[in-house]
């Protein structure tokens, strides 16, 4: 296909705003190229339970064997529709559809997978802090909140117990305290690693109140921009949501 890697890079979101504007362009003046887009659209639509992969790949297959007879599916497809705007609108909005995932889908797949448990430091002396993780890592997430805020009640300084207050309150979905306590942790401005403001994201994410998918957008190009800590998990957000 002449142009599949270009149109695949606009589905995958790695064209810049000039290039968007170029490729709408293009459908509109070149019949040929909306009809290849077009036929990708209809091809991805009807593979979308196949992984990407062999989605992509059979989607190869076919339009190498359609092509040369420009085949009445693909020519009803094209031409039924009622102008060059229409084939726009159609890959806007499917562009739209499968490049884009729930913030609170994203948020709670990560939760699941990399904060279900804490890490322990090796030490000979059970101190509070090491009771409070072993609390959080045997499922014991209110105990090991208690835990971390009475700390930090003995130590309003004590940041790394903030932060794990912060994660505690976002297992347990209480997520104005979760906020709370990752606003806290901004104020540490000198720390080299501070993850503050991803955890700040991810909190608005689970939560899922209107504004909070915008405000958490926000907060992870922050993130991103300041070349912080998670910034890759950040950035792969941004392309999702």
């Amino acid at each position: 296909m002449e142009h599949l890697d270009y149109i695949e890079k606009f589905f995958n979101k790695e064209l810049g705003a000039g290039e968007l504007a170029e490729f709408e362009k293009k459908i509109e003046t070149d019949p040929a190229f909306a009809e290849e887009v077009a036929f990708y659209v209809s091809a991805m639509e009807t593979g979308r339970s196949l992984g990407d992969e062999e989605t992509r790949d059979r989607f190869k297959e076919v339009y190498k064997e359609s092509r040369p007879n420009r085949s009445a599916p693909v020519r009803r497809l094209v031409y039924t529709l009622v102008s060059a705007a229409a084939v726009v609108a159609l890959v806007i909005g499917f562009y739209t559809i499968t490049t884009s995932a729930p913030a609170d889908k994203l948020a709670e797949t990560y939760i699941k997978e990399h904060l279900q448990t804490l890490g322990v430091t090796m030490n000979a002396r059970a101190d509070s802090m090491q009771t409070g993780l072993r609390y959080y890592n045997e499922g014991k997430v209110s105990e090991a909140l208690n835990q971390f805020q009475s700390i930090v009640q003995s130590d309003t300084s004590n940041y790394t117990a903030k932060k794990y207050a912060g994660l505690c309150a976002l297992r347990l979905q209480n997520y104005d305290l979760a906020l709370h306590w990752f606003d806290e942790l901004k104020t540490y401005t000198t720390l080299y690693s501070n993850p503050a403001l991803f955890y700040s994201a991810l909190t608005l994410m689970k939560r899922n109140q209107p504004g909070d998918a915008v405000k958490a957008k926000q907060l992870l190009q922050e993130v991103v921009d300041k070349d912080l800590e998670f910034k890759e998990t950040a950035q792969e957000w941004l392309k999702k949501l």
